[in-house]
Order: C-alpha cells, then structure tokens, then sequence
C-alpha cells in the first residue's frame, strides 16, 4: 500500500472508531475507496482497532457486497429483477461479459477498466432490461448493443446522450419517462 492509502485507513479508523461497531462502516469506507478491500488494509485495520482478524475476515467476507479482488475503474450494474430478467437481462450480462473477454468466475477486464456485477433490481422496471455504467442508466438494452454501449461509454460526452439513446432503439431520439410506479419509486 502507497503512503497515501495507509493515511486514509488511518483517518477512517480516527473518524469511524476503534469499536467492533465501526467495523462495517470502515470496510465500507475501505471499498469505497479501494474499489475492494487489500489484504493490507485489512490487517492495518486489524492493528489500529484490536479487531481479531478473524472477526474482520468474518465480517468482510460474510457480506457479498465486499470485493476480494480488485475491480475496475468503472463498475457496470446489470439488473437481474424480475422485469429485466424477463426482458432478457441475463443475454445482456453474458454479451457484455463476452466482449469483455470474461472467463466464468471473473469479472473485471484484464485491463480493469470494467467491472460488471448483477443487481437485484435497479428500480426502473419500465426501462428493462437496464444496465447502468458509472451511475449512468442504459434501457432497453440488447445484447447486440453491448459493445457500442460500452465504446460510447469509454467515449464520454455528447456521446453519453447518443448511447443512451441508442441503447433503448431509440436512434437519435431521446425518451424522458417518469415512472410513477412502486419499483421506479423504491429508486
């Protein structure tokens, strides 16, 4: 770990506490951070507070919401609740995971570029099946469209506007709906 990275432990277990209450929230303040949870950090973590290592392995690994292995820089969400399932949202998971060149059981790029996890829902039920892509959110998304959705990603700007259009067929048009529904609320 760089200079840099030990000084943020060290202010989360100042700012968070030495207690075995604040594990949880300086392991997620670790991932926020790290983008997973180094082994480093985890025994920094373990030195600062007294916390066993084995009650702070327990923690971190009991929450599947914990990352082991480095992610990527941008993390790609693929919503697997019932209405993207539906719709078709595992193809979609499989064809950005093939153009990623994922084998089974990885999924970061060798690059680490992308990250790609399912979700259980993303809350926009209307707009299935949906991925979202550093917080931006993609509808109507086809398996056939994931190489351009993430290429236009990777390009930014005016091109989000186009992508994001693209992805839910719209070709240049772009859709503005409000979902005033339970799922679209929950978001």
């Amino acid at each position: 770990m760089t200079a840099h990275d030990t000084a943020f432990v060290e202010r989360t277990v100042a700012t968070r506490g030495r207690r075995a209450d604040a594990l949880i929230p300086i392991l997620q303040d670790l991932q926020e951070e790290f983008r997973w949870l180094p082994p480093a950090a985890l025994q920094q973590v373990v030195d600062l507070t007294g916390i066993p290592a084995a009650r702070v392995a327990g923690v971190a690994t009991f929450y599947d919401r914990f990352r082991h292995l480095p992610a990527g820089k941008h993390l790609i969400s693929v919503c697997h609740g019932t209405a993207c399932h539906v719709k078709g949202s595992e193809a979609v998971d499989a064809a950005l995971r093939r153009v990623l060149g994922l084998k089974i059981g990885e999924d970061t790029d060798t690059d680490r570029r992308f990250t790609v996890q399912g979700v259980a829902c993303l809350g926009c039920c209307t707009l299935a099946p949906v991925v979202q892509i550093g917080g931006q959110t993609f509808g109507h998304v086809q398996p056939a469209q994931a190489e351009r959705l993430l290429r236009d990603f990777l390009a930014g700007g005016a091109e989000m506007a186009t992508a994001s259009a693209s992805a839910s067929g719209l070709g240049a048009r772009i859709e503005l709906r409000l979902g005033a529904g339970s799922c679209c609320g929950a978001n």
